[in-house]
């Protein structure tokens, strides 16, 4: 392996829960370099109307120009690349509603923001939307499953392998696995592992204590289901980067 691929992260300063300065961005971008990621996804929100996309093109741009500023200055030995976390929502089924718009760039994947807690925004919708992405000839990536099981009170066994029978890839949170999402969560994402269901680990970081590395979560996972299985999760093989 030649270094980690990390698809979800909350890197672009100043436009969602995550990076909140240009500094801040820059200090996790050379902590993931420093434990191995070659390539990481910043992958701002778009869930309305928390962070809306259609009914605020200035937020649009300020993505886009707070990205630009990341690449700039990043550190040598990294690339960072823009994609979107996207939340499953009525309006996304619409066919006029462009989904490609929000691909990891470089690739023909989608990542979809996953559970939260009961109710939650997309709850109605989420299997709806992963099919909808394949039907667009793309595959979706649903981000941290394992928070169903266990997160904010929620108890839905089933929720990963419905997922999975709607086409989409399924992503643990690297906090997930080590138990820093809270109780319950490193229960669930061993079991999706023991069970063959995980296809990525990505970072979710959103800076302060939630680093962008995958080495820690890498090494507890390959002590589930071996190495190479392991390796595959984090080495952007199965993005064929």
């Amino acid at each position: 392996m030649t270094g980690y691929v990390d698809v979800h992260s909350h890197l672009v300063f100043g436009v969602d829960d995550g990076a909140r300065s240009l500094e801040e961005s820059l200090r996790l971008l050379t902590e993931a370099r420093d434990t191995g990621t070659r390539l990481v996804f910043a992958t701002p929100h778009v869930v309305p109307p928390y962070h809306n996309w259609n009914a605020s093109q200035g937020r649009i741009a300020r993505i886009r120009r707070n990205f630009a500023a990341i690449v700039e200055q990043a550190p040598a030995g990294i690339e960072v690349r823009l994609g979107f976390e996207i939340t499953a929502r009525p309006q996304r089924l619409r066919s006029d509603d462009d989904i490609h718009r929000f691909r990891l760039t470089g690739t023909e994947f989608v990542l979809m923001d996953g559970p939260q807690a009961v109710p939650w925004v997309g709850d109605s919708t989420m299997e709806r939307y992963a099919r909808r992405i394949r039907a667009e000839g793309l595959t979706p990536i649903l981000a941290h499953p394992e928070r169903r099981a266990c997160w904010r009170g929620a108890h839905d066994l089933g929720f990963a392998e419905r997922m999975k029978a709607a086409g989409a890839l399924l992503q643990i949170d690297a906090s997930g696995l080590t138990g820093a999402d809270g109780p319950g969560c490193d229960v669930e994402a061993r079991r999706l592992l023991t069970e063959g269901l995980v296809d990525l680990i990505g970072s979710d970081g959103h800076g302060g204590k939630s680093p962008v590395r995958l080495d820690v979560a890498h090494t507890m996972a390959a002590e589930v289901v071996g190495e190479a299985a392991a390796t595959r999760m984090v080495d952007g093989s199965i993005l064929s980067l």
